[in-house]
């Protein structure tokens, strides 16, 4: 008998419910309504992936970093919370809407898209919230901090990721330095 973890068993829950979800879901773009054009949709995931753009304003990534620098300049911001495509992915030359994923490394890392799929149902489930729920970025980013430790991080929220390791070290300081970013930019 194999001595399985929490961790562990998050980690092949996780991945399982990922490549299920991402089987089954459509996940091409939805159509917006005029209602939700100032609305932007993220993927949980991404949440974390904007970290380093929100705390220090800069970013070289084609389409995360416009999103980013977007909400950086206007704390305010509706976010909507999603799995799946969001407005990061749908403009970015990697994904591929007909099959619903992410192209780029597929060859390499064929499990990144159920991981992706994982993480953002885990990011969404940690933070108490449904996927379309939709929450002022300043005050989600809070959120995220008050409830979202470097444990949590790395065995709750992005634990099937193969970068978890690498960006759990980092974690902490670029939570607090993006929830500063938006308080500062909030209050000026």
């Amino acid at each position: 008998m194999t001595n399985t973890t929490r961790r562990d068993f998050i980690k092949i829950s996780s991945l399982l419910t990922g490549a299920a979800t991402l089987s089954s879901l459509n996940l091409s773009c939805a159509t917006r309504t005029a209602n939700e054009t100032e609305v932007i949709r993220i993927r949980g995931h991404h949440l974390f992936d904007m970290l380093d753009a929100l705390g220090t304003g800069k970013s070289s990534h084609k389409t995360l970093g416009p999103v980013a620098l977007k909400i950086r300049a206007n704390p305010k911001t509706p976010i909507k919370v999603v799995i799946g495509v969001d407005d990061i992915c749908a403009p970015c030359e990697w994904w591929d809407h007909a099959k619903g994923l992410c192209t780029r490394n597929l060859t390499k890392y064929p499990e990144d898209n159920p991981s992706a799929i994982a993480s953002d149902k885990n990011a969404i489930r940690v933070l108490g919230l449904k996927p379309g729920d939709v929450r002022n970025a300043d005050d989600l980013y809070r959120l995220i901090q008050a409830k979202v430790t470097k444990k949590v991080f790395a065995e709750e929220v992005c634990v099937a990721c193969r970068l978890v390791n690498r960006c759990k070290e980092t974690y902490e300081a670029r939570i607090v330095a993006a929830v500063k970013a938006l308080s500062a930019t909030a209050s000026d």
